[in-house]
């Protein structure tokens, strides 16, 4: 019995936990005497949400066994049984893809910030009866969608961060 394990892909992780990095050097400057209460309002407000969110991407994973699919979250397991999935829907918007996953107890989203997108898909593909697969779903088992924009705008976040440090940081330096 195999089990393959999809979680989110390296190349998001990576700068978004850079940008959580950055956002908490940022909060931590703020908090020293000459930073305003508007600044450290203004970085905990932004920090707290990305901590959150990175964690979130970093303990998400879909395991695809013989059995079902489980998604899990942070803080969070579902497992599905094959037979369980009613409805296995598509959704792309731009560079972004989406299979919809229905159950009789609710519905599941899994997007292609998975590593191994399109062999995740082929998977459910491959388990769930055809009639319940919409056509836009097999198609996307063959493609591999890239959606890199993401990517490319944390690691401009990121670069926006370092300049702010520095600005802040330079009166130290001098």
């Amino acid at each position: 019995m195999s089990q393959h394990v999809y979680t989110i892909r390296r190349a998001f992780l990576i700068p978004l936990g850079v940008d959580a990095f950055l956002l908490f050097c940022l909060f931590v400057i703020s908090l020293l005497p000459q930073g305003s209460t508007t600044e450290r309002l203004v970085f905990a407000i932004f920090f707290f949400p990305s901590l959150y969110l990175f964690l979130e991407s970093l303990f998400r994973r879909v395991t695809v066994d013989e059995e079902g699919i489980a998604i899990r979250r942070l803080w969070r397991e579902k497992g599905i049984p094959w037979e369980g999935i009613t409805h296995v829907g598509g959704l792309s918007l731009h560079k972004k893809v989406y299979l919809l996953l229905t159950t009789v107890n609710g519905f599941f989203i899994v997007s292609n910030a998975y590593g191994g997108f399109s062999d995740l898909a082929e998977e459910i593909v491959s388990h769930v009866d055809l009639t319940k697969v919409e056509e836009e779903v097999r198609l996307q088992a063959g493609r591999s969608p890239s959606g890199f924009a993401h990517i490319v705008m944390a690691w401009i976040a990121a670069g926006f961060m370092v300049g702010i440090i520095l600005i802040k940081m330079l009166p130290f330096m001098a």
